[in-house]
């Protein structure tokens, strides 16, 4: 029998509501599926300032964190910017090599924030018993893990290399992490997964590559995936939740088929904004006096 007042939310970065319903999906559409407002009030559509406003109930004039990353110094990093120009990223070696010569030249860095660059609390620090696990706009991601932040995302990083990193140790590790017996008794537990995004960025972006079959592979393994999240934790946690930040890649950048699914009713016929979660999490798990104290 599963705790009252338990939530965990899965995280799959990127996971596109119009192919989870093309490819059939029902174990992850679960109970309540239905789409989320990743636009209204977003300064863009990018995954650190999703999950910011997802973690802390506020926008980025409120959390501080816009798009995926941010220079040290703004000021300084314009020039960075204007000096690396979109045309020079089709070739991404000469690229990365210049974007560190200038980045040395004006003694700047770029950020992937974390909770440390968050000017609110999230929900991790208003509820006791609760863990995060690899939240980007709490967590580093693992793109600064990988150094793969630093290359522009629409040309594929380094091919082969980073993705044989994101299936045999990104996601590998994270299911290793996340299924294990310590991870059944909180009252708040939510874990990321970047595989999805990262391979959407390699093969469905029409713009650039698109493959079809792999997505479909790749939609498949993230069904087997939530089949054995529900079989280890539905005896556990009161409310499982799935949900992403976004959808398929684009020329102008995400597009909004973020998604989220429930096994029990939870907004019914509303479409949530993405930062009503945060409250909505906090009531479901008794913590409602915490509604408002950022």
């Amino acid at each position: 029998m599963a705790r009252e007042n338990s939530v965990l939310i899965i995280a799959f970065d990127g996971l596109d509501l119009e192919l989870i319903e093309k490819f059939g999906l029902e174990t992850v559409k679960q109970e309540e599926f239905g789409t989320i407002d990743n636009k209204t009030d977003i300064k863009e559509i990018k995954t650190s300032e999703l999950f910011a406003s997802f973690i802390t109930g506020t926008n980025y004039e409120e959390h501080g964190i816009e798009g995926i990353r941010r220079w040290d110094n703004p000021t300084k990093g314009k020039i960075v910017d204007l000096a690396t120009p979109d045309i020079l990223q089709n070739n991404i070696r000469g690229f990365t090599r210049l974007e560190d010569v200038m980045k040395e030249l004006f003694k700047v860095k770029k950020i992937t924030p974390g909770k440390e660059e968050l000017e609110v609390d999230a929900i991790f620090d208003k509820i006791d018993n609760s863990k995060d696990m690899f939240v980007p706009g709490y967590e580093n991601s693992v793109m600064k893990e990988t150094g793969a932040h630093r290359t522009p995302i629409k040309y594929g990083y380094f091919g082969e290399q980073l993705m044989e990193y994101y299936d045999s140790r990104e996601y590998e590790f994270r299911k290793r992490k996340l299924l294990r017996e310590v991870n059944t008794w909180f009252d708040f537990l939510m874990c990321h997964f970047q595989r999805v995004d990262f391979h959407q960025h390699t093969f469905g972006d029409k713009d650039v590559a698109y493959d079809e079959e792999i997505l479909e592979e790749l939609y498949r393994d993230t069904e087997d995936l939530a089949d054995r999240i529900i079989e280890f934790f539905h005896g556990d946690y009161e409310y499982i939740i799935f949900m992403s930040d976004h959808g398929l890649p684009t020329e102008e950048g995400h597009n909004e088929n973020a998604f989220y699914s429930c096994n029990k009713e939870l907004f019914g016929d509303e479409t949530p904004h993405i930062t009503d979660f945060h409250d909505k999490i906090l009531e479901l798990t008794g913590n409602e006096d915490e509604i408002g104290s950022n």
